[in-house]
């Protein structure tokens, strides 16, 4: 973004909406500070209502993500749902990461909140098109996960927490992302798990559908 613009942004920060005139910076020629203001509308960023100049809704969210020292956007957690399916057999549904972080690491699907979603249609969206299944879901807790690799930060992620009950559908084996397959927790070597699955795991077990939890995890690995 144009300093300008920047300049014109940070005046709709903290007011409801500003005329004309208020907007414009300082020592500015007026045909400048048309063009960026009409920029900035034509973007989206910005309306006229009245005679009051104001933030859009996608004004705010990127006032909302951005730091106002510099104007570049924070790096802030991620927000996921996570989905963990048991079946009859005591297998859990599982994934398998191809890409980075946590390349062929094993754990639950799971996936970033889409702006507008709710977190069950997210769970039930992320479910689908990691694995092809559905499931009844029940949302059961929040996880927040900080790991650290070599004494840097490597990911932050807070979980939304779902378990699955009579799951249908055509499992999707391998796929871009990762591979999908059910297993038993004994056929799997804790080396190759995600960060948190088995503290999830513990967290699952240890309460009743009915009982939401809490818990919060650090984990400092070396490559």
């Amino acid at each position: 973004m144009h300093i300008l613009q920047q300049k014109i942004i940070s005046r709709l920060i903290h007011r409801s909406g500003a005329r004309f005139a208020e907007l414009k910076p300082e020592g500015l020629e007026s045909n400048h500070y048309v063009y960026h203001l009409k920029s900035l509308i034509r973007e989206g960023l910005v309306k006229k209502s009245g005679n009051l100049y104001q933030l859009t809704a996608k004004g705010k969210q990127l006032v909302d993500k951005l730091s106002l020292q510099d104007f570049r956007e924070r790096i802030q957690p991620k927000i996921v749902t996570m989905v963990a399916c048991k079946n009859n057999r005591g297998e859990f549904l599982l994934y398998r990461r191809a890409r980075q972080p946590f390349l062929g690491t094993v754990g639950f699907p799971y996936g970033k909140i889409h702006l507008g979603e709710t977190i069950l249609e997210a769970a039930n969206r992320e479910l689908k098109e990691k694995t092809g299944l559905s499931a009844k879901l029940k949302h059961r807790g929040e996880v927040y996960l900080t790991v650290y690799e070599n004494g840097d930060l490597v990911s932050q992620i807070l979980c939304h927490v779902f378990s699955g009950a009579q799951s249908a559908g055509k499992l999707v084996g391998q796929s871009s992302g990762g591979e999908c397959f059910w297993s038993k927790l004994s056929g799997l070597k804790k080396s190759e798990l995600i960060p948190g699955f088995l503290e999830i795991v513990k967290l699952l077990e240890k309460h009743s559908p009915g009982q939401l939890f809490f818990g919060e995890y650090v984990f400092k690995l070396k490559a």
